[in-house]
Formats: C-alpha cells, structure tokens, sequence
C-alpha cells in the first residue's frame, strides 16, 4: 500500500486545497483514484477535520470514502513548510501540520486498525526525527516501514 512513487518530500502547499489539487491530480494520474476523488477529499476533510495534535509534530491523515479509490494507497508526505490545518473532532482548532498521510481504502472498514497504528507510531519521537531527517524517498521509506505494526 505505500509506494514510493507517492512519496513526497518537502513538496510546496499554500494550503489545504492546494495540497489536495496537487495530491490528487498526481494519484489520479498514477491510477489510484477516480477523477472524483479531489472533491471528494476536499468536502470530508471540511466536514471531518483530519489533524492529529500528536507530539512532536502535528500530522493529518486524509481520506476520502472508498468510491473514490480504485487502488488503496498510503500518500507519506512532507510538506516544506506547514500549513494550517483543522484538529480531528474540532474544527475551530488548527495545527501547523508538515507531516500528512493520505490515505485511499477501497472498504471502509479497512482504515481503522491502520489508524490506530499510525496515531501510535506518529508518538515516535525518534521516528518523527526521522521522517523530519530524510534526504531521498528512499530514507523516507525506510523509516515508514521501520513503524511498528505496520
């Protein structure tokens, strides 16, 4: 589910929608969602915030319902500098989030154990350094498939 041709490292993003345009045009270019997908993702994260305050650093893990998505995918990106982002379960809240994994399930039942396996890993601080660190995808890669239990 990650390839690193999705991988992103210190791509530029003026904000949420911007990210998304970007994101969305290159997955659906590579044939993992429908051309539906961007708007899709765009009006669930309004609707449901998607930033975690986890420590050391805020992340965001998008995703939009399964008919959008014809291949599942996990998106690792690193922005280059954060944008503003509204906390999961409370929208008047924004973090500053560099870290963000989109994430594509054709099941909606998929998503939940890998998000506890995420949320738990993102705690890493040694990790986070890491993904912080990265010169090439392929360090970036490496320290993602280093995440326990993933």
């Amino acid at each position: 589910m990650i390839y690193k041709d999705l991988i992103q490292l210190d791509m530029e993003a003026a904000d949420t929608d911007d990210f998304f345009d970007k994101m969305a045009a290159k997955l659906e270019e590579l044939g993992f969602v429908k051309s539906s997908f961007v708007d899709a993702i765009k009006t669930r994260e309004k609707n449901f915030p998607t930033a975690l305050a986890v420590e050391p650093y805020p992340v965001a893990i998008p995703h939009a319902d399964p008919e959008h998505i014809l291949k599942p995918f996990i998106a690792p990106v690193r922005l280059k500098e954060p944008v503003k982002w509204c906390e999961m379960a409370a929208n008047d809240v924004e973090h500053d989030v560099k870290f963000i994994f989109m994430l594509g399930f054709k099941r909606s039942d998929e998503h939940v154990e890998l998000l506890q396996i995420l949320v738990a890993n993102f705690q890493d601080e040694s990790l986070m350094e890491r993904l912080m660190d990265a010169k090439t995808k392929e360090e970036y890669m490496e320290a993602i498939l280093s995440m326990e239990g993933l």
